[in-house]
């Protein structure tokens, strides 16, 4: 299914994704849209299976400007579905998330990941047994997003892959998944995709503004900026992996993995951590050294961007990130708290929201909008 959305209609998607379920009196205060208007596009948004109007006291919680009870708006998480595909190291998972965030099916993938067009050969392959899975049909498929541990840069010369995945560099790997999947398909660096996530449905989800650290098998980086995606004129901002050296120890997952196996502790793969590491080995001497290579960088990055928050995501436990949040918090001057740090609230079982949420943003944000704004459209 395609949706083709206006300027106007954006703008009440993203403020609903931000705010939760509101009343339509309440849109047209934070939109400036005429009521009528507002009426009208939010009818457009309910045929199309984007939001829903459900009674006011079907949400707990809600409160309205006008401090009248009446009916909400609310994104509807049930009827449109986007694909996501999440390429890391060792593993290649395509799922079905609605427009809400939730993961409705998912499945492995049977591919060479060092080769683009095997994964979108196996992932079209499989979209109409995740959809059956789902008990979803291709009509309610909007578009895909692919996330792959790749700076893409626009030019292929100086485009970053993994060693064993020379085959990405210089393929049009968006048209070889369009075709493959049949689908509207966009594909991005692994942490701008799981910036992107954060935003919708994570730590970031209230914030305006914040950065990124993504600590998958190496480090990463991405930018909210005014609840859109900065990539950077090139392509690859935040692209902290460049700024500690390959061939050296840096601050990653697969240090953590080193740090483990050399403790007696050995798993072939970051999602076979177990979640409570930390009584399994002493923590305390990797997050102090991962976070004195880390410190110095992200305080700079705090005067640079001036966020609200500095959220620490990937693929590792959910208390490893913590620790380290907590730390990098004790060790900034009173002066510069203003930034916090913060963990990722979404656990290593949602990475695949993170490839999900690219065609969320490319179709529904306001940012993303290509087209020409009319007033009251």
């Amino acid at each position: 299914m395609k949706i083709d959305l206006k300027q106007n209609h954006r703008r009440i998607l993203d403020i609903l994704r931000r705010k939760g379920p509101l009343p339509r009196i309440d849109l047209v205060e934070l939109t400036s849209l005429q009521p009528g208007t507002l009426t009208r596009l939010s009818q457009d948004l309910i045929e199309m299976g984007l939001l829903e109007d459900v009674d006011f006291d079907a949400v707990p919680g809600v409160t309205s400007l006008s401090k009248r009870k009446t009916r909400l708006l609310r994104l509807d998480g049930r009827s449109l579905f986007t694909l996501g595909i999440v390429c890391t190291v060792d593993r290649t998972v395509m799922a079905l998330s609605s427009l809400a965030g939730e993961v409705v099916a998912h499945l492995a993938l049977d591919a060479d990941m060092s080769d683009p067009f095997d994964v979108a050969r196996a992932a079209g392959e499989k979209v109409d047994t995740l959809l059956e899975t789902a008990g979803a049909t291709r009509q309610q498929l909007v578009a895909a997003g692919v996330s792959v541990p790749i700076n893409f840069h626009r030019s292929p010369e100086r485009t970053f892959v993994p060693g064993r995945w020379t085959h990405w560099r210089g393929a049009a790997v968006r048209e070889v998944f369009a075709e493959g999947l049949g689908l509207r398909t966009w594909i991005i660096n692994d942490a701008h995709a799981a910036a992107l996530a954060e935003s919708y449905f994570g730590a970031g989800s209230t914030l305006e503004s914040f950065n990124l650290v993504y600590l998958g098998y190496g480090i990463g980086g991405g930018n909210i900026i005014e609840r859109r995606l900065y990539a950077g004129s090139f392509g690859n901002a935040a692209a902290l992996g460049s700024y500690f050296p390959h061939g050296a120890r840096r601050p990653s997952g697969q240090d953590l993995l080193d740090y483990a196996a050399d403790r007696g502790l050995r798993v072939d793969s970051l999602f076979d951590l177990p979640e409570d590491l930390s009584r399994h080995i002493d923590l305390g001497p990797w997050i102090d050294w991962t976070c004195d290579q880390l410190h110095p960088v992200l305080e700079l990055v705090k005067v640079m961007f001036d966020g609200e928050a500095i959220v620490i995501g990937g693929l590792l436990p959910p208390e490893v990130l913590q620790r380290l949040a907590e730390r990098l918090e004790a060790r900034t001057p009173a002066h510069m708290r203003e930034t916090r740090y913060l963990a990722s609230s979404l656990s290593r079982q949602e990475f695949h929201l993170a490839a999900a949420s690219i065609p969320q943003f490319e179709i529904t944000h306001p940012y993303a909008y290509k087209g020409q704004v009319v007033k009251g459209a």
